[in-house]
């Protein structure tokens, strides 16, 4: 069985929901699960991976399990939290908004 069915189950059962419903919400066929876990398929592919993710608010490297430090996933975690909010903020700001914000932001990033 694939870590990445074993870290998406961990994810459904720590939210409650069941893989079918999250292949519901995502607009896939809960079957590439089932592949998944019976190794027919070696991976998802970036596009379901990414929606999965998304879905979680979690990294796409975290579903991967790709090693790093302790601690590293939930910080990396967070900080996609973040830049999603800040994205999602974005989305009914004004032309000039968000040149501003981008100017903000480009100074404090140089820095």
């Amino acid at each position: 069985m694939d870590n990445t069915y074993e870290r998406i189950v961990q994810l459904c059962t720590s939210r409650g929901i069941k893989l079918s419903t999250l292949a519901q919400d995502i607009g896939i066929r809960s079957s590439v699960f089932t592949e998944l876990k019976k190794g027919r398929t070696r991976q998802l592919s970036a596009k379901t991976l990414q929606k999965v993710a998304d879905y979680f608010g979690v990294s796409t490297d975290s579903l991967l399990e790709v090693q790093s430090t302790p601690g590293a996933d939930e910080v990396r975690d967070e900080l996609y939290r973040k830049r999603r909010l800040l994205f999602d903020m974005s989305a009914n700001a004004s032309p000039e908004t968000l040149e501003t914000i981008l100017k903000i932001v480009t100074a404090l990033v140089e820095n």
